[in-house]
């Protein structure tokens, strides 16, 4: 895995640890939206960091929600309902079918922030 990656993840989740700070400062519907792409870049880093691990091991990972199942079978990844959970908000911010609302999703953002957190600390 290359280091350019893992400095692109680290800096992601940086970037919605930022994010949320000004979203806590002044909630603002700019200030959300800044929150919410932040928080798509960090899942897409962190799914297909953990497909390339889970591939490396030999196992099949075609879908973000596979690569997680398997990184959890590989304790890669605690909290499998939580990851599966962020992957369901960034589908549904991507294609604009909020089922949640807009506390919802930024506590969901700060879920993501400590399952980032606890990969990085073992990794």
């Amino acid at each position: 895995m290359a280091v350019k990656h893992i400095n692109k993840r680290q800096q992601a989740l940086k970037h919605l640890e930022a994010a949320l700070r000004q979203f806590d400062r002044a909630t603002s519907t700019l200030n959300f939206l800044t929150v919410t792409k932040a928080f798509e870049v960090l899942i897409e880093y962190e799914w297909r960091e953990l497909k390339a691990l889970v591939e490396d091991q030999g196992l099949d990972a075609p879908s973000p929600k596979m690569a997680l199942k398997q990184a959890a079978r590989l304790k890669l990844v605690t909290d499998l309902e939580s990851w599966l959970d962020c992957i369901d908000a960034r589908n549904n911010s991507v294609h604009d079918y909020f089922g949640i609302s807009e506390q919802e999703y930024v506590e969901l953002a700060r879920k993501l922030v400590q399952l980032a957190r606890a990969r990085n600390s073992t990794a």
